[in-house]
């Protein structure tokens, strides 16, 4: 069974940041970069930062499962007109897209395979600790004011992270699971029976039997002293009212939370985005 030993690692080892290009605003600059994964690798990210030598309060994203990058940009470059940094990630499981010369069969199989890739998973939340190393050895960052924003897989593993990190003040978690094992196990989600039909039954007990440690509902209740603000859909076909009141009811104190009239993406939902906004700067200032 993994434990939070399995998501611990180096912290001495080198960062290796590096800027590939930006793009100068006029309150702003977004800059491309990336720095090194501990598991292997480069986690590509975009850096927002205000003009100004700070020290910044600064946010680390991580996109929904359908998203990458930038999908949180937008917001970012808000947050950079209020004098806040952020770091946008791309999870493990956007570096590597899919081949597109391969048949259809085949790329179902690769997309089971990730799925089931435990590892992927624990490289996610060491990935954003190390993004929280990185942002720590800017010197135009205020270290003692940093969050987290997740969306569905953000807001997932997420969860873990606040269980594992104590150097974060606060998070938003939209629309995550409480128990991925669960989910896989029970759901009704036309992926989730994808997932159980294709896998054989022995492949299906052993990938349950790695994940289930890593569900977020064993971490969230140890997230020290930070504040936690929860966003759910009330239309979510992906995250049922079970998982997401689960999710709240686990989570150590201080905590929030919020229901909204929108799908699992938050779709033309302005009001999570305001309120979301202003607790952000709220919890930073």
């Amino acid at each position: 069974m993994k434990t939070q030993s399995s998501i611990e690692y180096d912290r001495s080892l080198p960062l290796g940041f590096k800027e590939l290009s930006s793009i100068r605003k006029d309150e702003h600059t977004i800059k491309d970069v990336s720095y090194l994964s501990p598991h292997g690798g480069k986690v590509p990210a975009y850096l927002v930062v205000p003009n100004g030598e700070g020290p910044f309060p600064a946010v680390i994203f991580l996109h929904p499962g359908q998203g990458n990058k930038t999908t949180f940009l937008s917001e970012a470059e808000k947050l950079a007109l209020r004098g806040i940094i952020s770091l946008l990630i791309d999870a493990p499981s956007k570096r590597n897209p899919l081949p597109q010369e391969q048949s259809e069969e085949q790329k179902l199989a690769l997309i089971i395979e990730e799925v089931v890739d435990v590892e992927k998973y624990i490289q996610t939340v060491v990935d954003l600790r190390r993004g929280i190393d990185l942002l720590s050895t800017f010197e135009n960052v205020d270290s003692n004011r940093l969050m987290y924003v997740g969306h569905s897989l953000g807001a997932t593993w997420g969860g873990v992270l606040a269980g594992v990190e104590e150097r974060l003040k606060a998070y938003v978690l939209m629309a995550g699971l409480s128990s991925v094992s669960e989910w896989h196990k029970t759901s009704d989600h036309p992926f989730a029976a994808f997932i159980r039909h294709h896998l054989t039954s022995e492949r299906f007990d052993k990938f349950i039997s790695a994940v289930e440690s890593l569900d977020a509902i064993h971490y969230i209740k140890n997230a020290s002293q930070a504040s936690l603000y929860f966003q759910f859909a009330k239309d979510d076909f992906f995250v049922s009212r079970n998982q997401a009141e689960g999710y709240y009811h686990a989570a150590s104190l201080p905590k929030k939370i919020a229901w909204y009239e929108t799908d699992h993406l938050f779709t033309n939902c302005d009001a999570a985005y305001q309120e979301r906004m202003q607790w952000i700067i709220r919890e930073l200032s």
